[in-house]
């Protein structure tokens, strides 16, 4: 239980108006980061976190009846370095696409030495009005309608101002879950023919039924061979089957394998980002012809790539 002391020394320190999301951000330059008040612990010993915890009580209640919500206010709480986004969401009981809109993260990672984390009262997404990254921008675009008209605000994160509107009780849709998540491949070789699906086929060597473990992308020798997504360079190396190739590494145990290569514009341990060029189709190893030989390995074991690419069906 909080005296009723110092719930009025919080209150008088980080309430604001519920009508003007404004208030408790006030204009940029007014409010530094530091003088959001401080999470010092992430746990009922600490007095703001106690009334951080109260006042999203109250908002969920709020979200749930369609009631009006409580006053918003704003903390910081202040990470050691290595925090899990997910983590740090779940012992704050609030969404980590809250957290990731607030504080303008692009995709998950774990925060940094000292990094000043803003944690809001009410959930919901905040909807930045100069978009700075790709998700930023897709976030945007699909929440330019329906925005409260007291729902902007001005925050102080990073060194700098950032205008944002606020949709208290919003989520990530599945679309933009996806793209911060990073769980979406782009196509490897986006001109390409597709010649050859995952599964068991006539070996167009020898004529023996195998099991072809990935798709074939047929395309002008010399073509660009791109990241399906953003990874490190665990291979590269010239395979007596598979020619010169790269595997790259996209954590949680997947890889993309890219086969059949007429160059490879990569080096080991190099971190690409989804669209970096890292190779030229060619006919390396045993190959017909120029084309890619694209794989998508999970655990060690090959999926069929167009359950994950787009304009690709199974």
């Amino acid at each position: 239980m909080i005296a009723p002391s110092s719930r009025f020394l919080l209150a008088a320190t980080i309430m604001a108006s519920a009508a003007a999301y404004t208030a408790f951000a006030q204009a940029p330059g007014a409010r530094s980061a530091s003088e959001y008040p401080l999470i010092r612990s992430l746990g009922p010993r600490d007095v703001v976190y106690v009334q951080l915890q109260d006042a999203l009580a109250q908002s969920y209640r709020a979200e749930r009846t369609s009631s009006p919500y409580p006053d918003l206010f704003i903390c910081r709480w202040i990470a050691s370095g290595g925090e899990d986004l997910f983590a740090v969401a779940a012992r704050l009981n609030i969404p980590y696409d809250t957290l990731a809109t607030l504080n303008g993260l692009s995709r998950p990672r774990p925060f940094e030495p000292g990094e000043a984390v803003l944690v809001p009262s009410i959930a919901g997404l905040f909807v930045a009005s100069s978009p700075t990254s790709d998700f930023e921008t897709i976030l945007a675009a699909g929440r330019s309608s329906g925005l409260p008209a007291d729902g902007s605000l001005t925050v102080r994160r990073g060194g700098g101002a950032v205008a944002l509107r606020f949709l208290p009780g919003a989520r990530l849709n599945a679309t933009e879950r996806s793209f911060f998540l990073n769980v979406g491949f782009r196509m490897p070789l986006p001109a390409g023919l597709l010649t050859s699906r995952y599964g068991y086929r006539s070996s167009p060597i020898d004529g023996h039924d195998r099991m072809h473990e990935g798709v074939d992308l047929a395309a002008p020798l010399g073509s660009d061979v791109v990241a399906a997504r953003d990874g490190d360079v665990l291979e590269t190396g010239e395979d007596p089957a598979l020619g010169l190739y790269v595997v790259l590494g996209h954590g949680a145990g997947l890889s993309t394998v890219y086969g059949h290569l007429s160059a490879v514009k990569v080096v080991l341990n190099q971190t690409v980002r989804s669209g970096t060029i890292i190779g030229a189709v060619g006919s390396t190893g045993l190959s017909t012809g120029p084309h890619l030989h694209f794989e998508i390995r999970m655990g060690g074991q090959a999926k069929d790539p167009s359950r994950y690419l787009p304009g690709l069906k199974p």
